[in-house]
């Protein structure tokens, strides 16, 4: 209730240290605090659409694991991702929506014919692409992973179930 978040502000005004990193979709329904029931000060969330990790979003992460200690990184992906159906149907968006799609396209060019959803199945690449991405980012990310420091996942959201399901490439 609003007297544990008042407690949790006030004790975290001296300071984080989250545990985790969770490297999400910036869709309204997958919002990480209340998918994992955490609270003030216990996660790191860096979202954008399609969980697209830009220069900005890694030196964010990286932060968190090199100043916060944060040990785990999360990439969460999710049913029914607009960014990723977008990317899938060859959509062409004004402005900078494209810079979106642009980096989803190797998710979908990997999947493309396989047996399934065109949809689901880009949805898991994308996620294990970023989390790949991440595990190679030099020096702090790929260092981390390297001495055993930091783990790096990915991971798919269920809209309806609400259950997450770490992906194996």
């Amino acid at each position: 209730g609003p007297e544990q978040v008042a407690e949790a502000r006030s004790t975290g005004s001296e300071g984080q240290s989250p545990f985790a990193v969770i490297v999400g979709c910036s869709d309204s329904r997958v919002s990480p605090e209340i998918v994992f029931d955490q609270g003030i000060g216990d996660l790191f969330v860096v979202r954008t659409a399609g969980e697209v990790v830009d220069s900005v979003a890694l030196g964010s992460i990286e932060y968190a694991v090199a100043h916060l200690g944060s040990a785990l990184v999360l990439v969460l992906g999710h049913e029914r991702c607009g960014a990723v159906a977008a990317a899938v149907a060859g959509a062409k968006e004004p402005g900078h929506i494209n810079a979106v799609l642009s980096a989803i396209e190797p998710a979908v060019k990997k999947t493309k014919g396989q047996a399934g959803d065109p949809v689901e199945n880009a949805v898991r690449a994308q996620a294990l692409d970023v989390a790949k991405q991440l595990q190679e980012a030099k020096p702090i990310l790929a260092e981390g992973v390297k001495s055993g420091k930091i783990k790096i996942v990915a991971g798919r959201y269920d809209l309806k179930s609400g259950k997450i399901d770490l992906l194996s490439p």
